[in-house]
């Protein structure tokens, strides 16, 4: 069992699944290499980790595809069992968000992370190779694969999140984050008092950390409680010299700094986790500035690094799995029977999301439907489909011919909802639509598509028979004639 995020790394590296470069530039190279093995590796796909950085010292390190194998996932998430596919990992994450139990933090003294500290004339984010991740991006950030971490000033609730953070001097970054997030309500809370807001971000921190920070947890649950149950034991944290936030005590690196309301700085352009440069198109927006006070890190640092494209890339199996579980959980929590499996696809960071029940009255099928369409949170689910049980979610072939022979194109079984909660990040709100946004703040809407694939409950006992080889005579065939297949199959 993995005991820290360099434990992680090391176990993925003995598994085979740690690819090491060396030599790759900062500028665009390291993200490109990543994108093609996100894209086009062989499965299980590696992490990949850059040393002998041009410019930079030996040992400072980038990390990418920190969630790109089912193997990896399990590991972070201290899970039973490693070995799995894709819908194996999900039944044994559900398994363990069923049971799980938050763990607060613990306060220790010290830690790895602050092994160096630089503060006044010696800070400079760029002390690390920080990448240009796009051909079309006109800046480098710092603060990808990261959390964030605030305090709310009403209680005094802990937030991680993972925002991004862009890089504008040695000594300024800014913070970004789309609405209704719980970073930016904070945020706001600070800046309509007119108070200055601490803030730190973190890298390299435990996976289970940073897990739990790219999920939806509700408001006043802390990530650090979460990360805690993923552990089955606190998160260490040191209290920050500067900010007196609860920071990771053996992160890679951190940054301390605070927010002045009215401060702000151009951000982006930026390439998006859909695959487009979604928020202003090439158009700078004005973000938050965050000016840097102070930054730790260990020795031979591990910057850590989210490079979103095109899908499949970067962070797609990660959301995949957890927005499959958010979905899951959520429709059963609400009392809906009969959920066999979800899987919100890999193609779709939570835009494509398909359900397979077990039938059991009239109309489940579209309460199943309409419900998930709005999760697993706002601004996302475009397409939710709702299928048989003797269909694969997760097998996109199956997915389509499921709709093509079961879901006749009327509107019994394709709803188009409009004036749901959009985002803008959202590439189909039209740009004239965005430029409004921030200033001043604009509801954004889009429409959500609902598309019911059930065979009809009372035709059910009607339909043809599916030409299809059955379980017990493929297992027949394979005890057979396995091996002389086994370089043609698909390995899982």
């Amino acid at each position: 069992m993995i005991g820290n995020f360099r434990d992680w790394v090391e176990a993925a590296d003995r598994r085979g699944q740690a690819l090491h470069i060396s030599g790759a530039h900062w500028d665009l190279e390291m993200s490109t290499i990543a994108e093609i093995v996100a894209r086009e590796g062989k499965e299980p796909k590696p992490m990949v980790l850059f040393d002998d950085i041009p410019g930079y010292p030996k040992g400072h390190r980038t990390l990418f595809g920190l969630f790109l194998s089912p193997a990896s996932i399990a590991s972070g998430l201290r899970l039973a069992q490693e070995d799995v596919d894709r819908i194996g990992l999900l039944k044994l994450w559900r398994e363990k968000v069923q049971t799980l139990r938050l763990i607060p933090p613990k306060v220790v003294r010290s830690g790895p992370v602050i092994e160096n500290k630089l503060t006044g004339d010696k800070i400079d984010v760029l002390k690390f190779p920080v990448p240009r991740f796009h051909e079309l991006d006109t800046a480098r950030f710092v603060g990808t694969a990261v959390v964030n971490i605030q305090k709310d000033p009403e209680t005094g609730w802990v937030n991680l999140g993972t925002y991004r953070n862009q890089v504008i001097s040695r000594d300024r970054i800014t913070f970004h984050a789309v609405e209704a997030r719980h970073g930016i309500i904070i945020k706001d809370k600070y800046h309509s008092r007119g108070n200055v807001m601490p803030f730190a971000i973190a890298m390299g921190v435990d996976p289970a950390l940073w897990w739990a920070s790219t999920h939806d947890l509700a408001w006043g649950v802390s990530e650090y409680d979460y990360a805690g149950g993923i552990m089955g034991k606190p998160v260490e944290v040191i209290e920050g010299p500067f900010t007196k936030l609860p920071l990771p005590a053996d992160a890679e690196i951190v940054i301390e700094g605070e927010y002045h309301p009215g401060e702000t700085a151009d951000e982006g352009p930026f390439g998006e986790w859909n695959g487009y440069y979604a928020n202003q198109g090439l158009v700078p927006v004005p973000e938050p500035l965050i000016r840097v006070k102070a930054i730790y890190h260990r020795d031979n640092p591990i910057l850590t690094c989210f490079s979103p494209a095109v899908p499949v890339a970067d962070g797609c199996l990660r959301y995949a799995v957890g927005n499959s579980e958010a979905i899951w959980t959520k429709l059963e929590t609400l009392g809906i029977p009969g959920i066999s499996k979800v899987w919100s696809h890999e193609l779709g960071f939570g835009m494509f999301n398909v359900i397979a029940i077990q039938q059991q009255y009239a109309g489940h099928a579209q309460q199943v439907g309409l419900t998930a369409s709005q999760l697993p949170f706002p601004g996302v689910g475009r397409y939710t489909v709702v299928l048989d049980d003797d269909i694969d979610p997760s097998n996109l072939e199956q997915v389509i011919w499921a709709i093509m022979t079961r879901a006749p194109a009327d509107h019994a079984h394709i709803h188009i909802l409009e004036r749901c909660t959009g985002r803008s990040s959202d590439p189909t709100i039209p740009l004239a639509e965005k430029m409004k946004y921030p200033v001043p703040p604009k509801p954004l809407h889009n429409t959500r598509v609902v598309i019911n694939a059930c065979r009809d409950l009372e035709h059910k006992p009607d339909w043809l028979p599916m030409a299809m080889v059955s379980p017990g005579l493929r297992t027949k065939t394979l005890d057979k004639w396995g091996p002389a297949l086994s370089k043609v199959l698909a390995q899982g």
